[in-house]
């Protein structure tokens, strides 16, 4: 009986230190955090879709290292996770609590009532061509059709050329489609962006910048937490080998350290 009763008492206390050990590891389980991100993908070499409709580009990796810089920094298991969106509805949706930020090559514009990050990229927003076209400089664009990207500050830029016919349209992909089929002289875009049409389609550029810019990233006006937050992880980029690693690889425009 002695004996029953030992093996049941030790049967009992290897079951407590089971649970106990369980316990432990829940608790040593890395609290995890979640922010949502608004993106357009259709800024090559910003962000683009594959075939397989996977997000990628330079703000895609800039955000992979984002994720790690976060998750060291706090102790947190950080997940920073995109919504895909057309560009001109991602400050409303992060006015309307439905994304944390906003990622998509974003210049500066006062006109958005959003909080801005410190910048991450220089840029600058210049006129794309036909190839064949005979427009040789900005002056030769006034009173011209061009298109731009609804929302963007590349809309502004061809809205300042006098007597130019300015129509806005949401998708940079259908932007470059109506050059090609020749509905417009001009499409006014940004330089990372078009330096990658130009190389890969039948079209030219003006060298010639109509505004020069940086970019951010956007959150809702008032979340400085969050701001400030993403701005160590900028500042942490900007002096890491993979900032110029990344600004060679994408062929976009770092900026002066």
């Amino acid at each position: 009986m002695k004996k029953l009763l030992k093996g049941l008492l030790v049967a009992v206390m290897a079951l407590t230190m089971t649970a106990c050990g369980s316990d432990d590891k829940e608790t040593d389980k890395k609290e995890a955090k979640t922010l949502t991100i608004g993106i357009s993908p259709d800024y090559e070499p910003y962000e683009s879709l594959t075939k397989e409709n996977e997000i990628v580009g330079f703000d895609v990796d800039m955000v992979a290292l984002f994720e790690q810089y976060l998750s060291e920094e706090e102790g947190v298991d950080y997940k920073l996770e995109f919504k895909q969106m057309d560009f001109d509805n991602i400050v409303t949706q992060i006015q309307g609590d439905q994304v944390d930020l906003g990622i998509s090559g974003f210049t500066y514009d006062e006109k958005r009532v959003v909080e801005w990050s410190n910048p991450y990229l220089g840029s600058s927003q210049v006129a794309v061509l036909p190839k064949g076209s005979k427009i040789q400089s900005v002056k030769d664009l006034e009173g011209k059709k061009l298109v731009a990207q609804t929302g963007a500050t590349g809309e502004d830029a061809a809205k300042a050329i006098k007597g130019a016919d300015v129509t806005g349209l949401k998708n940079v992909q259908d932007i470059m489609n109506a050059l090609a089929a020749n509905q417009y002289d001009a499409a006014i875009i940004d330089l990372g962006v078009a330096k990658n049409y130009v190389a890969n389609a039948d079209f030219t550029m003006l060298n010639e910048s109509l505004l020069d810019e940086k970019n951010y990233i956007i959150a809702k006006k008032g979340n400085t937490e969050v701001i400030e937050k993403i701005n160590k992880c900028i500042e942490k980029f900007l002096a890491s080998e993979d900032y110029d690693k990344l600004c060679q690889k994408y062929d976009l425009s770092p900026l002066e350290k």
